[in-house]
């Protein structure tokens, strides 16, 4: 079993600066989508199961 690093990846830590420039501050969608691109590039999979922020009502559903 191979052990996390304790520090960012530097590759990854670059994509992140990256995003820093931005003339409006990043959205944590766009911190998310570099952090997964990064993620698939390097082959990593996610587990099974991951916590899920439980979804709202849907206040136009007629069935309610």
């Amino acid at each position: 079993m191979t052990e996390w690093p304790r520090t960012i990846p530097f590759d990854l830590k670059c994509k992140l600066e990256q995003l820093q420039e931005w003339r409006s501050k990043p959205s944590l969608q766009d911190e998310w989508s570099t952090i997964r691109e990064w993620l698939t590039k390097h082959g990593v999979t996610a587990p099974d199961v991951l916590p899920r922020e439980s979804e709202l009502p849907n206040y136009w559903d007629d069935t309610i």
